[in-house]
């Protein structure tokens, strides 16, 4: 059973940052984002989990794990935790160690606090790729396109002068003009063949340059249309849960008294949690949670749910 409450932990925890085992502690994730260094250096965003022994209520998200994987009732997968919790703290009464999966360890002081030590190698699936890199400060760019505009500057200023000396040269050479009349007609003809082959030639190159243009226009119209990708979830900023449609609705009348006159109920995993807010941006939502809880000390126990938009 210990394998499979890991396995729970380490895939709710990414999704809802804050995932908690009752009667044992809260797990919560942190995310730091990332930093540009004044060299140009650039630290990819990175995270770190915390544990909070204070945070020891059920916030039913494991729960509905097992229910909806086990195919059991709540009741039951509540009953499971427990008996997990249990055996955690009496093989931590005893002083061992004991390895939480892939999220770190636990062991205990002499005092008997529990003390968490989380694993710093494992990697968050939304940071997957991401590694230390650098970019080019303005100041070693400009001195490169200052460069390349002096050498365009030198090869314009050295094509100018052979220009110059070619057309000097064409009008210095003797050109001889005793051609008869007849050769000069058939000049003539030549060169007015050869414009009236190039005409249509050029006004399909105008054709096609406008065309293109109007192509290119048309694609820059598309392409400064921002489309906003919807991720298929909603998160919603908890605050209390009931395993009963009638305790939730006690418990919703109790918490819009506060004022929260917008809160709701959101069911999910045989659970009917109380939410004041919801969002469709989990970076909203997230910014969202941090500034509640600062604002309402009382609901510090706050959570992020998410749920699949069906």
């Amino acid at each position: 059973m210990e394998k499979t409450i890991f396995k729970y932990l380490e895939i709710s925890l990414p999704i809802h940052n804050c995932v908690i085992i009752p009667d044992f502690g809260g797990f919560i994730l942190n995310m730091e984002p990332a930093i540009f260094l004044s060299n140009g250096a650039i630290k990819p965003p990175k995270h770190s989990i915390v544990f909070n022994p204070e945070l020891n209520h059920n916030d039913g998200i494991i729960a509905s794990y097992i229910t909806k994987d086990e195919k059991i009732s709540y009741n039951a997968a509540c009953k499971k935790i427990k008996e997990f919790v249990t055996a955690i703290k009496t093989k931590l009464k005893d002083g061992k160690t004991i390895p939480f999966g892939n999220i770190g360890s636990f062991t205990t002081d002499t005092e008997g606090n529990i003390l968490f030590a989380p694993n710093r190698s494992i990697m968050h699936p939304g940071l997957f790729g991401l590694y230390p890199t650098s970019i080019k400060q303005l100041a070693e760019i400009d001195k490169i396109i200052i460069r390349d505009k002096r050498n365009l500057s030198l090869k314009y200023t050295i094509g100018a002068v052979a220009a110059s000396v070619a057309a000097i040269a064409l009008f210095i050479t003797p050109i001889n003009i005793k051609d008869s009349n007849s050769k000069i007609s058939q000049k003539a003809d030549f060169i007015s063949t050869i414009t009236s082959s190039l005409s249509p030639r050029n006004s399909e190159i105008v054709k096609d340059l406008e065309n293109k243009t109007e192509t290119k226009q048309i694609t820059n119209t598309a392409e400064d249309s921002p489309v906003k990708l919807k991720s298929g979830r909603i998160y919603y900023i908890i605050v209390g849960g009931e395993d009963t449609m009638d305790r939730a609705n006690n418990l919703l009348s109790k918490i819009k008294k506060n004022g929260f006159n917008d809160a709701d109920i959101v069911e999910g995993g045989d659970r009917y949690r109380i939410y004041i807010s919801s969002f469709e941006d989990k970076t909203q939502a997230e910014s969202y949670l941090d500034s509640f809880r600062k604002e309402n000390p009382k609901f510090e126990t706050a959570w992020l749910y998410s749920k699949r938009n069906n």
